[in-house]
């Protein structure tokens, strides 16, 4: 599509996919703020903590990227090792254990804070993935020509051989479908929650989301178990583990009703 900004700043080529990213955290960051009360924080301790979470995001998603595509990533130059190569699930792992740390510090409940952040995380996210279409990268298997779209710029990320041809434009799809959920989480934030009820959804949410994507994908997902990339497995497990959680509270919840 188009992975550069035009025109060019100072005659820089400024790519899309930054631009998209940059935007997608100045969202979120703006959500968190507008809606701070919730979490009965002031404006400096929040953003003490989103700067730990965007910290955590992006060293989980590069470690998780270099972990399950090792190859791509040496084989890259020095500029596409920095500005490309972070896997969502990495980023998602990274700031839940450096959020962890920075609530327990400001002696906040990981739940009601993970449900405070949670509508903003998929915000960010849904914008962001507009840059993945932008720049070319996540890109979609071969495509009916009806369902298609076509990437030509020399630039771009898909391959060379897949220049011209009709792809799923997924990365829309999943910003389409996380925005989604975005709305759906915002709602539900906006009315009162046991504690973990948000965060839940969201996980739970973007594991089948995920899931169901991942089967359009055409770009290296890594190494692969029973036909499934990384990514679906550790899909499969947040939105096990979600339903566990969600049973065990619902079992107990219903204990003490009975007593």
């Amino acid at each position: 599509m188009y992975p550069y900004l035009l025109p060019e700043i100072f005659g820089k080529a400024i790519p899309m996919y930054g631009v998209m990213t940059a935007l997608g955290y100045l969202a979120a960051i703006f959500y968190c703020l507008q809606y701070r009360e919730r979490l009965g924080l002031n404006k400096d301790k929040l953003l003490d903590i989103i700067f730990y979470l965007i910290l955590g995001a992006l060293i989980g998603g590069k470690l998780f990227f270099i972990l399950f595509n090792y190859d791509a990533f040496s084989a890259s130059t020095l500029i596409e090792k920095l500005r490309y190569g972070f896997v969502f699930f990495g980023g998602l792992i990274g700031a839940g254990a450096a959020g962890l740390w920075a609530v327990r510090k400001n002696k906040i409940p990981f739940f009601k804070a993970a449900d405070f952040f949670a509508p903003a995380v998929a915000l960010g996210h849904a914008i962001g993935r507009v840059g993945c279409f932008l720049a070319g990268c996540c890109y979609g298997k071969e495509a009916p020509q009806y369902l298609g779209v076509r990437f030509t710029s020399p630039d771009s990320l898909v391959p060379d051989h897949l220049h011209g041809h009709a792809l799923y434009p997924v990365q829309i799809i999943e910003a389409g479908l996380v925005f989604i959920l975005f709305l759906t989480l915002n709602k539900m934030a906006k009315k009162p929650q046991k504690e973990g009820n948000v965060t839940a959804a969201y996980v739970l949410g973007y594991s089948l989301i995920r899931f169901f994507t991942e089967f359009m994908r055409a770009d290296d997902r890594g190494g692969f178990f029973l036909g499934l990339s990384p990514s679906q497995i550790i899909a499969l497990i947040l939105a096990a583990a979600t339903a566990v959680f969600l049973a065990k509270r619902n079992y107990a919840k219903k204990a003490n009703d009975n007593i």
